[in-house]
């Protein structure tokens, strides 16, 4: 019996939990701070991947989209080659004349196939699709109608690229009432000041 109670008390008690030294709460705080850091780091890194990966993306687009046009206008410049190689026989204006017309046609069909449109010019001036570049005083036609057209206007996509330049109507103003007329004439205090220091 003696002995078991010397094996028992040689052998480590298994219940008793092992001692850890308490961690120093500052040694916590770094380890806290350097894992943040590290993570922060990491983020920063993927963002500046994601940017430049958009960046190249959408250049790619840009490029794409321009070798699109340019393919949809190498049929004009070959037609605008066969316009020059016609104008060697200078008696020919009227066919010179068709063949301008024909490429003013395919030019401005290959525009509109990629949105662009005309701005409309038959009716009242808008200050959003159009410029005014005069206005003319008017009576036989309503204020605000375009007269005439300098330059057409362009619309790609609901966006103005070029506004339209136009002279517009304006209505003389209506006959002045007496009462008006007199206002404007009647001589403010500073005007009798000026003509009394121009008597003395």
């Amino acid at each position: 019996m003696a002995d078991e109670q010397l094996n028992e008390s040689a052998e480590p008690e298994e219940d008793e939990p092992m001692q850890k030294e308490p961690e120093d709460p500052l040694a916590l705080r770094d380890k806290r701070i350097a894992e943040l850091t590290n993570d922060l780091k990491r983020l920063q890194a993927e963002f500046e991947n994601y940017k430049k990966r958009v960046e190249r993306t959408g250049d790619e687009r840009f490029k794409a989209a321009n070798q699109k046009l340019i393919a949809d206008l190498l049929p004009i410049l070959d037609s605008f080659d066969k316009a020059l190689e016609n104008t060697k026989n200078p008696g020919d204006i009227e066919g010179l004349r068709r063949g301008l017309q024909g490429l003013h046609k395919q030019f401005l069909q290959t525009l509109q196939r990629e949105g662009l449109k005309e701005i409309r010019t038959d009716g009242r001036f808008d200050p959003f699709l159009h410029e005014a570049m005069l206005r003319e005083e008017r009576d036989d036609v309503e204020d605000g109608k375009i007269l005439e057209v300098y330059q057409k206007g362009y619309v790609l996509s609901q966006k103005t690229l070029r506004p339209a330049r136009v002279k517009v109507a304006h209505q003389k103003a209506a006959a002045e009432t007496p009462e008006e007329a007199e206002a404007q004439n009647h001589d403010t205090p500073d005007d009798d000041r000026l003509k009394d220091e121009d008597q003395e």
